[in-house]
């Protein structure tokens, strides 16, 4: 369809007053009289449309009817409406859905329309880089006289810039229906013609340390190194945006990292074990241990959790509430670099998983919206915090990664108001801030020099915590001593919410020492079902799930002395051994050290 230019308003309006409101003019002749056409008189040819719809649906379709309702829509928004309402009335079998469509197209194909998209493109382009990361999402580079800003294509940030550019250049705005062009235009040219860049969030890896995003307006970074640490106009990784991310505060000149505990709940056996979990949140190529934040009401674990956040990834929302499914979990961590959940009062086994996964790193499935084959992936690997009164890291492979901790209850006459711990916390973060940056370059001057003899699952973080310790004036081993002792209580809460444990730690109390038992899984299910159980509801139903419990509380009862194998199967079954091995010889953790950078034992 071949479209003319589109006339202004005041032309329209003119015609219409000429044609349709001039009563005196309806004595004239109408074999002199010009017939309307839809540049002249648009509304004169919708009326006359309007007549014959009632008896042809068609008309509608028809070209002159279509170009005459995409004036009205670009130069007089209600007469449109009020005319394509009068439409459905004329004849109900009628598709106005069919002439929205043709409306569009006659709008979108106008030369003036191309002209402009055209334009903002050309602009975008002449004005920021365009490329893509690994999972071929198209990503925009500015440059500017201050600073750099990084945004993905689909991106409200990256939208807002290019709306402010086009207004700077043009002083117009932009239609949705030509933004949602640009950037797909934009897109297809950084997927197709840019180079691939690593994008990240908050925090990356370089060759000589790591950076930390500050997220502020002028696009500062921290480099921090074993040497010291100090912050960049420009980073050397590309740092991205999520709309709901808020600025770290600009460390102090000098910090105080001993600060931190007025603000917080943490007790004093458990202080390095929290910093080092705080440092490692900064370390994105190592696995991320979950801090679980445990106490009953008015333990001040939502105050200390905010506290908490805010050294590493402040929110818009701080805290979030229990996630309602797996996909939400992993739609949180796409949005947030620190995943934080409060009042938990329990985790479905597959959130349980799925937090298992943000610690070590994976992703999660689902098909593409608006599709019938296409897979959307979401791949991540994220610090995750979560507190509640009762414990909800319950399964063996959570318990694995998780940094348990206790927090006391806070006496009546010791608690504070939120507006005084607000305006404090407001004063000293700065100041702790600074304090943390010190202790995470001091640990990594004397993380090369630790060596573990014996490793736990989370080797990377007790590593990283070894150099804290000793960095904070510990004795060498400490750290160990104490993350020893925490793996132990884990494993004893694993085995504790386990029905299978309860019933085995019975039957193997009443057996005589040294235990040495074999046999198939369905002669141990008829052994454990006559122990019992106060809640039997996860209790496994057949001897296959029976071993299915084995293999998943194996690994507890391994650290515990006791060896519990599967031996392959027989024609009676599947066959099982449990026997006695060494046990560890941990010893508690000790008294002394902890001499810098603020009391960190009572």
């Amino acid at each position: 369809m071949v479209s003319a230019p589109i006339p202004s308003p005041h032309a329209v309006v003119d015609n219409d007053r000429h044609h349709h409101h001039d009563h005196h003019t309806v004595a004239v002749d109408a074999a002199i009289t010009p017939a309307a056409t839809p540049d002249s008189d648009p509304v004169g040819v919708i009326e006359a449309a309007l007549v014959r719809l009632v008896d042809d649906v068609g008309v509608l379709a028809e070209d002159d009817v279509v170009r005459a309702f995409s004036i009205l829509k670009a130069t007089d928004l209600p007469t449109y409406l009020r005319l394509r309402n009068a439409a459905k009335k004329a004849n109900r079998d009628c598709s106005v859905t069919v002439l929205d469509k043709l409306v569009r197209a006659e709008l979108s194909g106008s030369d003036d329309d191309a002209s402009a998209l055209d334009e903002l493109v050309a602009l975008a382009r002449a004005q920021c880089q365009l490329h893509h990361d690994a999972d071929r999402n198209a990503v925009a580079v500015i440059p500017m006289p201050s600073r750099r800003e990084v945004w993905r294509v689909y991106s409200s940030g990256f939208e807002g810039w290019l709306r402010a550019a086009y207004w700077r250049a043009k002083e117009m705005g932009v239609p949705e229906t030509m933004m949602k062009s640009a950037l797909a235009t934009l897109a297809a040219a950084g997927i197709n013609d840019g180079d691939e860049i690593e994008v990240h969030v908050r925090a990356a890896r370089c060759d000589d340390g790591y950076l930390i995003d500050l997220a502020d307006e002028q696009w500062q970074a921290i480099h921090v190194t074993p040497q010291g640490w100090r912050v960049v106009n420009e980073s050397p990784a590309y740092f991205t945006r999520t709309p709901s991310m808020r600025p770290l505060p600009m460390p102090a000149a000098h910090g105080d990292i001993g600060l931190l505990w007025q603000h917080v709940n943490i007790p004093a056996n458990r202080r390095v074990m929290v910093l080092t979990w705080l440092l490692d949140c900064f370390r994105p190529d190592t696995p991320f241990p979950v801090l679980e934040l445990v106490g009953e009401q008015g333990s001040a674990k939502s105050t200390t959790q905010s506290v908490l956040r805010s050294l590493i990834d402040p929110n818009k929302v701080m805290l979030r509430g229990r996630p309602k499914t797996v996909e939400d979990v992993f739609v949180a961590a796409a949005n947030n670099w620190l995943v934080s959940y409060e009042n938990l009062s329990g985790l479905t086994p597959e959130q349980q998983d799925a937090f298992c996964t943000l610690s070590t790193g994976g992703g999660f499935a689902s098909r593409q919206l608006y599709t019938n084959g296409e897979e959307y992936v979401m791949e991540t690997k994220r610090p995750v915090v979560l507190n509640g009164i009762a414990v909800v890291a319950t399964r063996p492979d959570l318990i694995d990664r998780v940094i348990h901790i206790d927090l006391p209850t806070i006496p009546a006459d010791a608690r504070r108001d939120d507006a005084d711990t607000h305006a404090g916390w407001a004063r000293d973060q700065p100041t702790v801030f600074a304090g943390l940056l010190d202790l995470f370059s001091a640990a990594l001057a004397i993380l090369p020099t630790v060596k573990l003899t014996q490793k736990q699952r989370m080797a990377d973080f007790e590593r990283l915590g070894e150099a804290v310790a000793r960095a904070l004036g510990f004795a060498p081993g400490e750290f160990q001593q104490q993350y020893a002792e925490l793996v132990r209580a884990g494993i004893d809460r694993a085995l504790e919410s386990n029905a299978v444990a309860q019933a085995l730690d019975k039957f193997l109390a009443d057996r005589i020492l040294p235990i040495n038992w074999q046999g198939t899984a369905g002669q141990l299910y008829d052994l454990l079902n006559t122990h019992s159980i106060p809640d039997r509801s996860s209790w496994p139903r057949s001897p296959k799930g029976l071993s299915d419990q084995l293999r998943r509380i194996a690994p507890a009862y391994r650290a515990k002395g006791i060896d519990i194998t599967h031996l392959g199967h027989s024609r009676e079954g599947a066959l099982w051994r449990i026997t006695p091995i060494r046990s560890s010889t941990a010893t508690p953790p000790g008294i002394e050290g902890g001499i810098r950078y603020g009391a960190h034992r009572e």
